[in-house]
């Protein structure tokens, strides 16, 4: 990985983290402790997303034309209460439950997350599904430890633990929890992890087989193997991938 993809990666990640914060937001009663650690997280977050947008626009040689293609990027360095108070301008709140708009800022902010997400590591998904499935897996199993650590008040060990024992499905059933929370975000971790372990695994089996037929691809080959899987999605580059893409080819022309 270069070291462009690996900040990509790093700030997409730092965006999933987010989603998966508001995802618990808007469906569990978190307690006011959790709350307050989510509160100081999504501000830390927010800073680095601030830095980095900040630092790109003005390294850019086209400002309006970058403004023009990373306005997601723009949309999520902005906090929840920022929109609450442009809502507050609206005749919304008057209309509609504050309660509710809070929680319809929550899904728009869930959204902008999610596609930012999706966006920085897009080109680590092509090149790697596998390395990219593992730090996933990494991320959700920390993400749940913490939680349960804070729910349960459990020592962060056992958490980890819980957690990795829980996210792999295997469920010694050493460690109990006690709260409908915790049940909850146990089968949330459950869940999800039925879904990407049995994609790993097909990666892997995948992977042995096509090592034990002695199957090796040339540097130029994944090279454009890499270009092939950029153009399946041609609609979502931007300007800047499509002139990566013309002097990647020229190089291997030349």
């Amino acid at each position: 990985m270069s070291k462009k993809s690996i900040y990509d990666f790093f700030i997409g990640l730092l965006a999933l983290m987010l989603s998966l914060m508001l995802v618990i937001e808007i469906f569990i009663n978190i307690p006011v402790e959790v709350r307050w650690t989510f509160y100081y997280i999504d501000n830390i977050v927010r800073l680095i997303f601030i830095g980095d947008y900040f630092t790109r626009l003005v390294i850019s040689k086209g400002k309006k034309q970058f403004i023009k293609e990373n306005i997601i990027d723009l949309f999520s360095i902005f906090p929840i209460k920022f929109y609450i108070r442009i809502l507050g301008f609206t005749i919304l709140p008057n209309v509609i439950n504050p309660a509710y708009c809070i929680k319809i800022i929550k899904f728009i902010m869930l959204a902008i997350c999610a596609i930012k997400f999706k966006i920085r590591v897009k080109d680590e998904i092509r090149k790697n599904r596998l390395n990219f499935l593992l730090v996933i897996s990494t991320i959700f199993i920390v993400i749940g430890a913490v939680l349960i650590s804070l729910v349960e008040g459990m020592p962060l060990g056992d958490a980890l633990w819980w957690s990795f024992v829980t996210f792999t499905t295997v469920g010694y059933g050493d460690v109990l929890l006690k709260t409908q929370l915790g049940r909850t975000i146990a089968v949330l971790l459950m869940i999800i992890g039925i879904g990407i372990i049995g994609v790993i695994t097909t990666s892997l089996t995948l992977s042995i087989i096509g090592g034990r037929k002695g199957f090796k691809k040339t540097y130029k080959d994944r090279v454009i193997d890499d270009v092939k899987s950029m153009l399946d999605n041609y609609d979502e580059l931007t300007s800047e991938d499509i002139d990566n893409i013309a002097k990647i080819l020229k190089s291997l022309k030349d």
